[in-house]
């Protein structure tokens, strides 16, 4: 059985390999010793009027992180306790992708919603949080009281909903997303729904009315979170059984486009020969826009500093693939531009050509601005 409790025992146990890689210091058992002694101690005293954060602010929003590592155990129990006491649905964002894959290229009458919640976890209520944690029977008192006072403590500095950027955030927000995701998914129009996070795909029949359709899930949606009407997308397929084609209409034309965690979806129309749509994938236009601004930013930084190992290591990491050794599971990862994106046609992928091009402008670019010199 799971033991929720906060003592020097279950506590030691959220460390992990890489916390000795990370903190050399670790391996010093004195200091180790010392380290979870303070961690029991602040597990004892609480989080009551105790602030454990600090802050950075990244593209004009708040992410929030740990200043000591003996606080960070204790909340690594508390995200541990949580996960175990209410356990969600952990989709991959590669079997998401899969799935959709298979999805679309049926072809059948659909529509495809891509929606974003805004302010995500800034925006999440407190007290009915606190609610929701006080309905989980399995969640230890002691559990349910950090949790209290470490929300109320950010609440009374300033923040809004739940701290951008800790691992207990990322657990309560699913949590408090539980019901609305079932709701969702158990509607009768809806045959796909999956969110990651704060972005939403939804594919339905395609006989609802869209307006009321989006009004419903706004209402489903828990208190004080709403869609980002600046990031909704729709998309409708009809029902391509069976599809022939004309004078006016040779070959499979595209059907539709869209994007969603990174992908970029082209779907065709069937041809006379084939009974189901083609579906490509490619990167995202936003995510090659990104990487053309680190490009940039990598070779104006070599102007100024010389450093060539340095730049070539950043066009490495943007435009290949390389392996980073996973200290927790003691075996090495496959990363790089490949592994991100390994469901696209590399031969066919317009996204790689025109990073590939990007970068060979780089290269040649021998005087002014970056890549004046095409």
């Amino acid at each position: 059985m799971y033991d929720q409790s906060f003592n020097y025992i279950t506590i030691s146990r959220m460390l992990r390999k890489n916390d000795f890689y990370v903190r050399k210091w670790l391996k010093n058992s004195p200091l180790k010793e010392s380290e979870l002694k303070a961690a029991v101690s602040r597990a004892s005293a609480g989080f009551s009027g105790y602030n454990f954060l600090s802050t950075t602010c990244i593209r004009r929003k708040n992410v929030y992180r740990i200043a000591d590592f003996c606080d960070e155990l204790v909340l690594r129990k508390i995200d541990r306790n949580l996960k175990k006491a209410f356990p969600l649905p952990n989709d991959s964002r590669d079997s998401i992708i899969a799935n959709l894959k298979s999805l679309l290229s049926e072809s059948i009458q659909y529509k495809i919603y891509r929606l974003d919640i805004k302010g995500f976890y800034e925006s999440f209520d407190i007290h009915m949080i606190l609610e929701r944690l006080d309905s989980i029977k399995n969640l230890s008192p002691a559990t349910k009281q950090f949790l209290r006072d470490i929300l109320g403590n950010f609440a009374a500095t300033g923040g809004s909903g739940l701290p951008r950027g800790l691992s207990i955030s990322a657990t309560l927000s699913g949590i408090m997303m539980e019901r609305f995701d079932k709701k969702v998914a158990q509607l009768p129009e809806v045959f796909y729904y999956r969110r990651y996070v704060d972005d939403i795909i939804i594919i339905t029949s395609g006989e609802e009315g869209t307006k009321q359709f989006i009004r419903e899930l706004n209402e489903l949606l828990p208190k004080d979170l709403h869609f980002n009407k600046k990031k909704e997308y729709l998309c409708a397929a009809p029902d391509s059984k069976p599809f022939k084609s004309n004078a006016q209409n040779v070959g499979n034309p595209i059907l539709l486009r869209f994007e969603y965690l990174g992908y970029r979806f082209t779907v065709y129309e069937p041809t006379a020969k084939n009974i189901r749509r083609d579906v490509y994938l490619d990167i995202a236009d936003s995510k090659v826009n990104k990487i053309k601004t680190r490009l940039t930013k990598a070779f104006i930084d070599y102007s100024a500093n010389k450093n060539f190992d340095l730049l070539e290591m950043r066009v490495r990491l943007l435009t290949s693939n390389y392996t980073v050794l996973d200290i927790n599971k003691g075996s090495f990862r496959l990363a790089g531009i490949y592994h991100n994106y390994h469901r696209i046609d590399a031969h066919e992928s317009e996204a790689l050509k025109e990073i590939d091009k990007y970068l060979q402008k780089a290269v040649i670019s021998g005087y002014g601005k970056v890549f004046q010199r095409v």
